[in-house]
């Protein structure tokens, strides 16, 4: 995640790589970059043992499909020694102390440690801070880019806290973060430290039905979304654009309850594609995962990819197949612009904006819902090329609508392959959370 100096001259696919990051870019992320042709970073948390920071276990986690692991360290010689496993494994970490004070009071030893790893991605500073904290990672970051710049600062932010569904909505917002308003929250932090890429948290699929201990499978119960998820998807990429840096997003991997109420269960596929793709649809750069491995019993969290056993359990092949359909299509979303994003259907989410056909790109002569369709309608532009994607808001029902699209257009299948859309009908099905991705001629 280090500041792009200039846009490197490359030809192609390469370069869309390197738009991203220069979407990455002006961010923070540019190793990202250098990991192939249009290639989406996908970044996975639930730190390794510093025992089982192996070459064998990175490689594991690359066969999933994850090209980041975010990795915590005891010191700068376990940093150096782990960031040789994880370049023998080809992925990249970002790495730090889990500690800001230890982080800004060994800085020089830690920099002198990581900076030369080609494995070094970023430098891991803070999770979910409180404003109290924001002075101590203001010092903290301007340390690191003073003997560092050639790698960013990696700083993870609540998402909006809110809900109307809970009681005192606010306090709790406020409590957690110092402000009743999370567009205040992310604003204020970058005030105060412009910092090179933005990541939030916000885990949206909860369970109407509270689950039972030791098995968070929903057998056949349906879920609701955080009535703020959106939102914060419509300020933090905002910002995003407003300060050119690149927006890093999150999925849940791992089920847990934090408290009742708050029952997280295991993800489906559905899940998956609606966080991942309604990340994308608003600009997400790089996409996130928590957690990969639970190596003990911890806050009611099982079903990981890793159990606590070590061993694979269902969720790795699970997660395995989502990444390998989204770097499929990731030529479609690395580097790409946002135009505009819209919700239809007859209530939309809190904070976001209603459809209007006036925002559709040229290339899509017509766009209608089938019975009131919930959808995430987004125009995407990458190096010059219109993209329209319709994703299924909806994480219990399949959704229908109806497009027609200028001659030649294509839809980008989930392999990544195109088909011309002359030889398609007019009316398009998405199971809950699915996108379909239209290309311009």
């Amino acid at each position: 995640m280090h500041k792009l100096q200039e846009k490197p001259k490359i030809k192609g696919s390469s370069a869309r790589a390197l738009i991203l990051l220069a979407a990455v870019a002006a961010c923070a992320f540019l190793p990202f970059a250098a990991l192939a042709d249009a290639k989406l970073p996908l970044i996975v948390w639930g730190t390794l043992p510093e025992s089982e920071a192996t070459a064998a276990r990175y490689a594991e986690a690359k066969e999933a499909g994850f090209t980041h692991v975010v990795q915590w360290c005891a010191s700068a010689d376990a940093a150096k020694r782990i960031l040789g496993e994880a370049e023998k494994a080809g992925v990249k970490l970002i790495i730090g102390l889990h500690d800001i004070k230890r982080m800004a009071d060994e800085a020089e030893a830690f920099t002198a440690a990581c900076k030369d790893s080609p494995a070094l991605e970023s430098y891991y500073i803070a999770d979910e801070p409180h404003k109290r904290a924001f002075g101590s990672i203001r010092d903290c970051v301007a340390r690191y880019e003073a003997l560092d710049p050639a790698h960013a600062c990696y700083v993870n932010l609540f998402g909006a806290l809110c809900d109307r569904r809970e009681r005192k909505d606010e306090e709790r917002q406020m409590k957690f973060t110092g402000f009743t308003s999370h567009d205040d929250y992310i604003r204020a932090l970058y005030a105060a430290v412009p910092l090179k890429l933005i990541s939030f948290d916000t885990y949206p699929v909860l369970s109407f039905k509270p689950l039972e201990d030791g098995d968070f499978r929903l057998h056949g119960a349906r879920v609701f979304l955080k009535e703020r998820w959106y939102e914060t998807l419509e300020t933090t990429s905002a910002l995003a654009r407003e300060r050119d840096i690149p927006m890093l997003a999150f999925a849940l991997l791992a089920a847990h309850r934090h408290y009742p109420g708050q029952d997280y269960p295991v993800p489906t596929m559905e899940h998956f594609r609606l966080q991942q793709y309604s990340n994308l649809a608003y600009g997400a750069q790089g996409l996130q995962y928590f957690r990969y491995y639970i190596p003990k019993p911890y806050h009611g969290y099982n079903n990981a990819p890793i159990l606590y056993d070590g061993k694979r359990g269902p969720m790795f092949e699970r997660v395995r197949e989502l990444n390998a359909e989204l770097q499929a299509r990731a030529y479609v979303f690395v580097g790409a612009k946002v135009r505009s994003v819209r919700h239809t259907g007859i209530d939309i989410p809190l904070g976001t904006k209603r459809f209007d056909p006036k925002l559709l790109p040229s290339f899509v002569t017509s766009f209608s819902t089938v019975q009131s369709g919930e959808f995430v309608v987004s125009h995407l532009n990458n190096a010059g090329k219109d993209y329209f994607m319709v994703v299924n808001r909806n994480p219990n029902d399949d959704m229908a609508f109806k497009a027609k699209f200028a001659p030649g257009s294509e839809i980008v299948r989930r392999d990544g392959t195109r088909a011309k859309l002359d030889a398609y009908s007019d009316i398009f099905w998405l199971d809950p959370g699915d996108a379909a991705i239209f290309s311009a001629p």
